[in-house]
């Protein structure tokens, strides 16, 4: 089977999630006090790793911020998040790349098997399932009780073959391409046959031209 492997920040999605979530949270009839206190703590460490003080790396600050947003999303109840998640859902549409969902489209016309993976929630992931996606691999949020999992394990970009090994044992990479717009998915980009850039970062620009892997911008 053939399968076709798309990123969801910067690639589906022409936004970071982290601040998209803090700001329509702000803009939200949702609790404030303990909202305030984790958009504090992730304003403050990002402005460390902008400063690299502590040697703070960008992956890893991201990484840590989905962490505080699930502490965040374990603040209010299963109803009131689903709700909150369905009117993110909804505001994010306008900022899908548009090249990108109908290459997904076009990717099921040729019978490949399509898989969003992702570092973000899987349970906000599968509101776009009805885009064309076989599949969602993403952090899981909760446990078997439906309750946040504390501390969350975050799905990191050299996780994502072991993820996709683990869903797909049997996935034939010489039958597979992957969409990404970080340089941080390399190891899945130098697996799979056909490596696509969506508005890459400098590193996988720079990358991508030496080895003429196609760019969609």
């Amino acid at each position: 089977m053939k399968y076709a492997i798309y990123d969801f920040d910067g690639t589906l999605l022409q936004t970071q999630t982290v601040p998209f979530i803090l700001r329509h949270w702000q803009a939200s009839s949702l609790p404030k006090a303990k909202f305030k206190k984790i958009k504090n703590a992730i304003i403050f460490r990002y402005v460390l790793m902008k400063l690299k003080i502590f040697g703070i790396q960008y992956d890893l600050f991201r990484y840590w911020a989905m962490g505080k947003v699930g502490q965040l999303f374990a603040t209010i109840t299963i109803d009131q998040l689903s709700q909150f998640l369905d009117e993110l859902y909804v505001a994010s549409t306008s900022l899908l790349h548009k090249k990108v969902v109908k290459q997904i489209l076009k990717d099921k016309k040729e019978g490949f098997h399509t898989v969003l993976l992702s570092g973000n929630f899987d349970v906000f992931l599968e509101r776009y399932r009805p885009l064309g996606f076989d599949d969602i691999l993403g952090t899981r949020l909760f446990d078997n009780h439906a309750k946040v999992i504390n501390p969350l394990s975050i799905l990191s970009a050299d996780q994502k073959v072991s993820a996709l090994l683990k869903k797909i044992p049997s996935i034939q990479w010489d039958k597979t391409k992957a969409y990404t717009d970080s340089y941080a998915d390399i190891e899945l980009l130098n697996k799979v046959k056909e490596a696509i850039c969506v508005t890459p970062d400098k590193r996988l620009l720079k990358l991508a031209t030496e080895k003429s892997w196609r760019i969609i911008r």
